[in-house]
């Protein structure tokens, strides 16, 4: 493209007066300013990279643009390497992804991996003002209006000469390039070429509305219409296809009528429109499909749209997505994803445009309720009508302060703050309704209709809730009626009708109640203490219902959720993700998702009802305040919310519930006293490797979120370092005191908190570990320890060797002679116990031969025992005390009641071990040495403390004892001795006698 263009706008242009705005179906246009950080505000080229990053040429710098923020590369002195000096005329990225950039100077290509840049010497002075790649990979490009074929791998040019006409570009100059598959569209004088890329033919096709003149511009259709446009003569022209036929788009009565010349610049097109930069009436959009033409023109009340009418270049990427260039800066949109308009209630600039009551009447109408009256919009005529009370003349409605509006049929109702007004469409009349006909003069807040056909007057004063009956097309009091009658006076904002057609009361500040028909019955919640979990307020501002039968209720506390068939209960709140807990409409769309107006946004709660997404300015609302009121739905199905500043209409299913899924990458890793990472390409590396004084350092992600950048969330984590991730708005990830070793940094980004289930990318970062962390440090002070410790323990080994081998075999000898001791003590059992117990089984046998085989049988287990145990150095303590209860029970056999034994020993000691038959000796022993009678029974009590066992029983010593050779406690101690460190404790005063023995 010529760069005379950028020159012809003049200060003229600046004093033209505003055009009228019609209010049509907006575009949601984002902005990109000096404020943002674009170098200047004069933007000549504008392109898309092979990573998603955008490209703008202003004067005075190169600027790319990632959704939040711009980097600048200037031309500095002396730095070769620096971006180009010249004006930028434009930008290209071919399909290897190499960036061109084309100025007055010549041409230069940016490398990523050095971030710099680099001139192409074959151009070296040339003014190169358009960039095209044909499907060989050669660059297309116009050199001082002459085109030049350029091959980017050998770096040589030509100059361009068909085969059919080798003479063809010496006759007519060359200012735009267009390509659409192997077909290249040059605007040249009078006309354009044709090239076939392919076959390398090329022809001209005059176009004799451009009488002469040259074609600045040159594009094709979705339908194979060619268009043209001329500067100077303010021309634009469509040549159809297959026909030829000429037509003048500048003459058609909506750009013609506006009586205002305008200059169109570029042109660019999608499946269904062509796109005009115009140079003061904004920017045209032609509808190819029905002819249609539409201005979208700046209107300083709404924040989305265009920020200026006066444009310079257009670019449409990949996505659809097209950037305008205009005085100032940058505005970019995507015509399929314009979700949200605005509708004012006031045509004026200046008025109030604070939005209240909507309703749609039968004819297509929008009534709109405002602080200041009632309008009514035609959206086919774009047309408004007024009722508003002004002073000395007669009032057009009851108050201008108007809450609600309902249409219904042949009547629209409007509720304001001294009463309610009836507008008949036939008639178009207004009518005031009085006491007389049930409705009283007072504040009125909301009007609502069932599917019955009751019409529902709320009110906060007075008996608070009046209805227009279909039976008898009379009005009606709650004080009336057989079941509401008990909320007389409780003052109602919202009735709202279930799927189950149960009716639904919101209250002014007494909670909320549903009303049965079907069974006459009523429920009703109120939060007297204030501190119920079950619901959040008292006060209702709106009700709709999911499509699971949850009905959910808008309040000053966030949101409530009722399930009444499943009796459960449902919140919303800021904890959960809410912009606000002051929550006012509320609408469930097809996909079960809630729709919330906050005080600080729009809120979508997902159907999962787990994930929140925010909308804000950034989606081109004036204002992010919804008001205390209910929303509403047209009968296309787009939402209506009424906010600050106007209404906020949207069709829910244009946002589809899918995640919104863009680019992102690593954009720098600052390394703490490590400078020059800044020239890394961390999109294309894959890892990087640290010094061990290398640990502090910081990760700086970004997401090309261009559609919702102030909704864009990261998540990382550090494998390795880190088991949770990180949830965050904030790109850098910061990290301290390192430890050497090798981690993987895995993230992700995504537009919104909710729905991480998705792609992720990893880098991989090794720190090495400080030299005294190492492990071929550690190995060397392993190794010089284990060498000093060796020959230490050679040096006491050989002095002590004998000495050990000595005190060895007295340990040995010693050991062997107390088990040689204690297996004797065991043995010494045999003869006594067994004549005693032979002597008490031959006295059963005469006198009870059934007691005789048990005792038998008793006295079997016992030597069993004694043998089983016999090798074994211990054995456990449950073990001993389930022999030891078969003892008993021949001895008590033997001495009947004069013999008592009580154990209580607990379930921890019973694991515990001791030698074998241990407990045995020691009742024998004190069967022994006590005299044992009836009257006088010897009690034994064995139990557990502190890690001992203790056998203690009373003293009835006997004069004489036999068969005792007093050597068994000896033994046992020194055996004790090689088992425990702990000694066998005997003690004895006048009473008892108490033995404790280490448990092992």
């Amino acid at each position: 493209m010529s760069g005379l263009r950028y020159h012809i706008i003049t200060i003229l242009v600046l004093l033209l007066p505003f055009a009228g705005i019609c209010q049509s179906r907006a575009l949601n246009f984002h902005h990109v300013t000096v404020k943002d950080g674009l170098n200047d505000g004069i933007i000549n080229a504008i392109t898309e990279d092979k990573y998603g990053f955008m490209w703008f040429a202003s004067y005075g710098a190169l600027n790319r643009f990632n959704g939040t923020g711009i980097k600048k590369y200037k031309h500095v002195l002396g730095d070769s390497g620096s971006a180009p000096g010249g004006i930028v005329y434009t930008l290209y990225c071919n399909s290897k992804g190499r960036l061109f950039i084309g100025s007055g100077e010549g041409l230069s290509e940016y490398d990523y991996n050095s971030n710099r840049f680099s001139n192409i010497p074959v151009f070296s002075g040339n003014r190169i003002t358009s960039i095209l790649e044909l499907e060989s990979g050669k660059l297309l490009l116009i050199a001082d209006s002459k085109p030049w074929l350029f091959d980017p791998e050998s770096g040589k040019k030509q100059v361009l000469a068909p085969a059919n006409n080798a003479d063809l570009f010496r006759s007519f100059g060359v200012y735009s390039l267009f390509r659409k598959e192997n077909t290249v569209y040059m605007g040249s004088g009078g006309g354009y070429i044709i090239y076939n890329s392919k076959n390398g033919t090329a022809g001209f096709k005059p176009v004799q509305l451009l009488a002469g003149a040259r074609a600045d511009a040159v594009i094709t259709d979705a339908m194979n219409n060619v268009w043209v446009s001329n500067l100077f003569l303010f021309k634009l022209i469509r040549i159809d296809d297959p026909s030829g036929k000429e037509t003048a788009i500048d003459q058609l009565p909506a750009i013609a009528g506006k009586g205002v010349q305008q200059q169109f610049l570029e042109l660019v097109a999608d499946a269904d429109n062509v796109w005009i930069a115009t140079s003061t009436q904004g920017l045209l959009q032609y509808n190819i499909r029905n002819n249609s033409v539409q201005y979208h023109q700046k209107d300083i009340r709404k924040p989305a749209s265009i920020a200026d009418n006066i444009l310079r270049t257009l670019h449409r990427t990949k996505d659809g997505t097209i950037w305008i260039s205009m005085l100032g800066g940058i505005d970019y949109f995507h015509p399929g994803k314009n979700v949200f308009d605005v509708l004012f209630p006031f045509p004026s600039y200046d008025a109030n445009q604070f939005a209240r009551g909507f309703a749609e009447d039968r004819l297509g109408h929008y009534w709109f309720s405002t602080g200041n009256g009632v309008t009514r919009f035609d959206p086919r005529t774009n047309q408004y009508r007024i009722w508003q009370n002004e002073s000395g003349k007669t009032p057009a409605i009851y108050y201008n302060s108007s809450r609600a509006v309902l249409a219904d049929g042949n009547n629209v109702w409007i509720a304001t703050g001294k009463g309610i007004n009836r507008y008949d469409l036939s008639a178009d009349k207004m009518q005031f309704m009085t006491i007389r006909d049930s409705l009283p003069e007072i504040f009125y807040l909301n009007i609502n209709k069932d599917s019955k056909g009751f019409t529902w007057f709320c009110s906060n004063m007075a008996d608070g809730l009046y209805y227009l009956a279909p039976a008898d097309g009379k009005i009606h009091s709650i004080r009336n009626h057989p079941v509401l009658k008990r909320y007389t006076g409780y003052g109602v904002r919202r009735v709202f009708e279930d799927h189950k057609h149960r009716l639904w009361l919101g209250f002014s500040g007494k909670g909320y109640a549903v009303y049965d028909p079907a069974n006459n019955t009523t429920k009703y919640w109120f939060n007297r203490s204030g501190n119920d979990s079950s619901f959040n307020s008292n006060l209702v501002i709106d009700i709709t219902e999911d499509k699971q039968g949850v009905v959910w209720l808008t309040t000053f506390n966030g949101v409530n959720g009722i399930d009444l068939d499943r009796n459960q209960v449902y919140r919303l709140s800021v904890s959960d993700g809410l912009p606000s807990n002051v929550t006012n409409g509320i609408r469930c769309d097809r996909y079960g998702r809630l729709w919330i107006g906050t005080s600080a946004g729009l809120a979508l709660v997902d159907s999962s009802r787990t994930n929140i997404y925010h909308f804000d300015e950034s989606h081109g609302f004036p204002s992010l305040e919804f008001p205390e009121h209910q929303a509403h739905e047209t009968s296309g199905g787009s939402f209506v919310f009424p906010s600050n500043k106007g209404y906020i209409v949207f069709d829910p299913s244009a946002l589809p519930p899918t995640v919104n899924r863009f680019p992102f990458f690593i954009d720098n890793i600052a390394v703490e006293g490590r400078p020059g990472t800044d020239f890394i390409n961390f999109r294309e590396q894959r890892s990087l490797q640290l010094k061990a004084d290398e640990n502090f350092f910081s990760i700086t992600l970004e997401g090309l979120n261009y559609s919702n950048p102030g909704q864009t969330w990261y998540a990382y984590k550090m494998d390795g370092l880190e088991k949770e991730w990180h949830y965050t708005k904030d790109p850098r990830a910061v990290y301290t005191s390192v430890p050497g070793g090798t981690y993987t940094f895995r993230y992700k980004a995504a537009s919104g908190n909710g729905n991480w289930n998705m792609e992720e990318k990893t880098f991989v970062i090794k720190v090495a570990a400080v030299f005294y962390k190492t492990a071929w440090f550690w190995s060397l002070v392993a190794l010089a320890a284990l060498t000093l410790l060796y020959l230490l323990y050679r040096y006491r080994l050989q002095q002590q060797e004998k000495l050990f081998l000595l005190e060895g075999k007295a340990q040995r000898l010693e050991k062997e002679k107390t088990q040689v001791m204690y297996d004797s003590l065991k043995q010494q059992l045999n003869p006594h116990f067994l004549f005693n117990s032979l002597t008490s089984l031959s006295g059963l046998i005469e006198t009870d031969q059934r007691l005789a085989g048990n005792f038998l049988k008793q006295m079997s287990k016992i030597y069993r025992y004694i043998l089983q145990s016999r090798d074994s150095e211990t054995v456990k303590l449950k073990e001993e005390i389930d022999f030891v209860q078969t003892y008993i029970s021949l001895q008590q056999t033997r001495f009947k009641k004069g013999l008592e034994v009580h154990m209580d020993v607990s379930e921890e000691a019973l694991g515990r071990r001791i030698p074998p038959v241990t407990l045995q000796n020691m009742i024998e022993n004190a069967i022994k040495h006590n005299i044992i009678d009836a009257e006088s029974p010897l009690v034994i009590r064995i139990s557990d403390e502190n890690d001992y066992l203790v056998i203690r029983n009373n003293l009835q010593k006997k004069h004489m004892v036999e068969t005792s050779n007093r050597q068994g406690l000896a033994s046992l101690q020194s055996l004790y001795s090689f088992l425990s460190k702990k000694p066998i404790i005997i003690e004895e005063d006048v009473s008892e006698f108490r033995i404790r023995i280490p448990l092992i």
